[in-house]
């Protein structure tokens, strides 16, 4: 089986490949980013050209779509490119793996549900996105499924849990706080830290997309998510336990989504998915797998 994985350079895009090679599919990359030394078959392309996703996608049985605008505060100061990238190049891929009979299995995000009306949160809860990120990862889910349901295209959107793990963009909560903390100044925490998340591995989450690619399930949106909730201060704790310094608190992030409790039952029933990295375990290792500066 071959799989053409999108957004191959980033982080998640990286696990996930990677997985891909170890359970022995054949992998082709897929970035606009550079791919060389990467330890499978890569094409450079932008999203948003019809034509290089089309030639990408040829040839393959399933596309694993994790290329996207992922960087929260981006999408938030650049919500036109957001929407092209998440948006309209979503669509191509859709299209093209529609044409050529080629599976999706696409990278959405939990955070499509806003603000919660009932937790914890399942697949039949309200989606009501209200930032730019989220929103336009909606649209490109529903992109999707509306092409499972019009054209038969074979397809499965995951609402994945907030990610972490070895290779997170410097930008990423998680590297903020520790570069600040090795380096002896103050961390500030946004708002009273009391927003939890359910941080969920990078490993956990690439394991579901190979799960997903094998199975026969289509036109659903189903959770990946951790079962366990940390918040924000609890975060910066643990790493403060490592790295003393201090931690000061901030004004709210504007756009912050809430904090929500969000089941992944289903994925279990359909999928056979539970996240197996428990967070104790899984920042040590991220901790580890940043090299100190200096």
């Amino acid at each position: 089986m071959r799989v053409l994985v999108t957004g191959a350079a980033g982080f998640l895009g990286k696990h996930v490949a990677r997985r891909f090679l170890a359970e022995g599919w054949e992998v082709r990359g897929f970035d606009l980013d550079d791919l060389s030394g990467s330890e499978f078959e890569t094409v450079k392309g932008d999203l948003t050209d019809q034509a290089s996703v089309e030639a990408a996608i040829r040839g393959t049985d399933t596309v694993a779509h994790i290329g996207a605008i992922g960087d929260v505060y981006l999408a938030g100061e650049r919500p036109s490119l957001a929407a092209q990238v998440n948006v309209v190049g979503t669509s191509n891929v859709v299209q093209a793996a529609n044409a050529a009979g080629v599976r999706v299995v696409y990278a959405s995000t939990w955070e499509v549900y806003g603000e919660p009306e009932y937790e914890p949160i399942d697949e039949a809860h309200p989606t009501q996105p209200d930032h730019p990120y989220n929103i336009t990862k909606l649209a490109g889910e529903s992109m999707l499924l509306s092409a499972c349901r019009l054209h038969g295209l074979s397809g499965i959107a995951l609402r994945l849990g907030t990610a972490y793990g070895s290779g997170l963009r410097p930008n990423s909560v998680f590297r903020i706080f520790l570069d600040r903390a090795r380096a002896g100044d103050k961390i500030t925490v946004q708002g009273d830290g009391s927003q939890g998340r359910q941080f969920t591995h990078a490993s956990d989450i690439a394991r579901a997309f190979v799960l997903a690619a094998s199975s026969d399930l289509s036109g659903r949106a189903i959770n990946i998510v951790a079962p366990e909730t940390v918040s924000i201060k609890e975060l910066a704790d643990l790493i403060v336990s490592r790295h003393p310094t201090e931690v000061e608190f901030g004004e709210p992030r504007a756009g912050d989504v809430p904090p929500a409790t969000v089941t992944a039952a289903l994925a279990g029933e359909l999928l056979g998915w539970t996240a197996d990295v428990p967070f104790d375990r899984g920042i040590e290792e991220f901790i580890s797998s940043v090299p100190s500066r200096g």
